[in-house]
């Protein structure tokens, strides 16, 4: 998979072994601020999702991947590229890094091969993503990645913490 890999990382199709991860992710109320969930997965519904998860990225437009470091093939994360738009050759990108291993540079290098993936086999030509701009670090990491701040919409998520302004990031492929 040498093409879904970095120094440190490895992307990888999600796996049934990955099913206590995605409980432990998907069910964390903390995570549930960042989407429009408000309620838990069940462990039938996420097993589905992971056999699902063989489709193709253009029939089911979004696509997960695994963030596994290479040292121990320990899964630490999550990226996912969504709502594709096959007209505009665009899609939403959004990354999540287990806590314990954030701070290290894996989201970073996470945003730097899926926008090799994105360009080369997904064809597409941009990618965006809606972070709470409070969250320095990961708007940190878009920006370092090459990803231009493009605006922010105002109180445009209530969370219990309040409302949160969203910082838009927009990523170019110089390929087209």
């Amino acid at each position: 998979m040498q093409h879904l890999e970095s120094k440190n990382i490895v992307l990888r199709p999600l796996e049934p072994s990955d099913i206590i991860n995605l409980l432990k992710w998907e069910n964390d109320p903390e995570n549930w601020v960042l989407g429009i969930r408000t309620t838990p997965y069940s462990r039938h519904s996420l097993e589905k999702y992971i056999l699902n998860s063989e489709n193709d990225f253009w029939e089911v437009k979004q696509i997960r991947f695994a963030i596994t470091q290479k040292s121990d093939e320990l899964c630490i994360g999550l990226i996912d590229i969504f709502d594709a738009q096959p007209l505009h050759l665009r899609a939403e990108v959004g990354i999540l890094i287990d806590p314990k291993f954030r701070g290290n540079g894996f989201a970073f290098q996470s945003l730097q091969i899926i926008q090799k993936w994105a360009s080369n086999y997904a064809m597409l030509k941009s990618l965006s993503a809606n972070v709470f701009s409070e969250n320095t670090a990961s708007c940190g990491a878009f920006v370092k990645a090459g990803f231009k701040k493009s605006g922010i919409l105002k109180s445009w998520f209530k969370t219990p913490m309040g409302w949160k302004d969203v910082t838009i990031l927009q990523w170019q492929s110089s390929k087209f």
